[in-house]
């Protein structure tokens, strides 16, 4: 019957459907049909993401009076501690600040230790800046902006505390957590820069990781400060 209807349509000038040339079936759209509205979909969602800057600068609707007092005393207490290890001499080690990450320091030399020995010593300091780092990435992704601008803060700030004993590998005359100094005991700068052939420019290395982190901490200050003021215009009474 398919076929005497075919021919007599072909007889008739008539060009067949496809649902008519599979027997009134019509064969199945393929994915290369759907790909132009899938593109548009995808161009449509591309536009409504919020930018960088809105993300960052995002707060909360509703900000607990409390909460908000609670950071403006947190934001004061980072500023003027931050501000203090950042004047401070480079043969003055941050004994405060570098109880906050001597723990991911030493936890660094033993997670790095299987990927080689400059890795095994350089893990030290990665570890110390990777976990403040994945602080505030990790709090940023959970909404909470100012918690990612307090923990970047802790990162220009551990920057700042590793460029102290950059700065001492020249000279070293900093206790050591094993005890001694690097003159006479193991020092992770002391071993990096020699091999780098960069002992003679330690001070220099080390004057720039302290800019580094001074800029670096500055910038966290700010971004905590403008998010501190946003929270202020949404202010509840709780």
């Amino acid at each position: 019957m398919t076929c005497e209807v075919m021919c007599n349509e072909t007889e008739n000038g008539s060009t067949p459907t496809p649902a008519q040339r599979t027997g009134g079936i019509a064969p199945p759209r393929s994915d290369a049909d759907d790909r132009p509205m899938e593109r548009a979909h995808a161009t449509l969602d591309d536009d409504d993401r919020p930018s960088w800057r809105e993300r960052l600068l995002d707060v909360p609707d509703d900000v607990p009076k409390s909460a908000w007092l609670g950071r403006m005393a947190l934001f004061a207490v980072v500023t003027v501690w931050g501000a203090s290890v950042v004047v401070g001499r480079m043969t003055d080690p941050p004994s405060v600040l570098h109880l906050t990450v001597i723990l991911f320091h030493e936890a660094g030399h033993v997670f790095f230790a299987p990927f080689g020995e400059v890795l095994r010593v350089a893990g030290g300091t990665l570890g110390q800046l990777l976990v403040p780092l994945a602080c505030a990435i990790s709090l940023q992704r959970r909404g909470d902006n100012f918690g990612a601008a307090i923990a970047s803060a802790w990162l220009a700030l551990s920057l700042v505390d590793a460029s102290i004993y950059a700065y001492d590998a020249f000279d070293p005359v900093l206790p050591l957590i094993g005890g001694g100094t690097g003159a006479d005991s193991f020092h992770d700068f002391v071993f990096l820069f020699e091999r780098a052939g960069q002992l003679a420019h330690a001070h220099g290395w080390a004057v720039l990781m302290k800019a580094v982190g001074a800029l670096a901490l500055s910038v966290s200050l700010v971004w905590a400060a403008v998010l501190l003021f946003l929270q202020s215009e949404r202010l509840a009474e709780r």
